[in-house]
């Protein structure tokens, strides 16, 4: 097919190399697996805890707790059906796809990259979609990575269309969402905000 009519051929000049920018950083490996102890730990250092814990005390007793769903880069399980990520970012020698699928993660990057094209967007979204095998209580725990790991990020996560609000963290964190789920399908919903950050993981317990 000919080209577009409106497009024109120009013939540029670049009189000077380029450096290829600062030593791309090292990133800290981190196990997108967690532990229901380890949830419901967070679960109880979380504000607003006390008052979940007592209209619901269900949510503080581990033995309640069954995994029905994981997703991660690399794997789904249980009642997990579709992973959807958007507008990841693949920053070669870094963060590029191979390393991504090997890590488990994938990245979303935020301000500093202009070097090398990037727009410096912040329009990360992650869509977990899994199966809720009964009406109840249920905890959504989202397992993060802040990059670099001394700056924070902030994302909203959200259960459908209704949201738990800003989150902020810097490291790795755990951070369980309670909620009530009627039977079948949800989305667990993570939007970026501020922030660079990894997605490791989402597990879904059933209390």
């Amino acid at each position: 097919m000919p080209a577009d009519r409106k497009f024109r051929l120009q013939l540029l000049e670049s009189a000077r190399a380029q450096p290829a920018g600062r030593k791309r950083d090292r990133i800290t490996r981190a196990k997108p697996e967690t532990s229901a102890r380890a949830v419901l730990r967070s679960l109880k250092a979380t504000p607003g805890a006390d008052e979940i814990l007592k209209r619901a005390p269900d949510f503080g007793e581990l033995a309640l707790w069954k995994e029905i769903a994981y997703f991660s880069v690399c794997r789904k399980g249980g009642a997990a059906r579709w992973l959807d990520i958007w507008d990841a970012d693949h920053f070669d020698g870094f963060t590029d796809m191979q390393r991504c699928v090997n890590d488990c993660r994938a990245w979303f990057s935020a301000d500093g990259f202009t070097t090398w094209g990037s727009a410096q967007t912040k329009t990360g979204r992650v869509n977990c979609y899994f199966n809720a095998p009964a009406a109840g209580n249920y905890v959504c725990n989202a397992r993060l990575q802040s990059y670099p790991a001394t700056a924070g990020a902030v994302v909203e996560c959200l259960i459908d269309n209704s949201s738990f609000g800003p989150l902020s963290w810097s490291g790795t964190i755990d951070q369980p969402h309670p909620c009530t789920l009627s039977v079948g399908g949800h989305h667990f919903r993570i939007r970026q905000v501020s922030g660079s950050f990894f997605f490791l993981s989402l597990t879904v317990y059933q209390v």
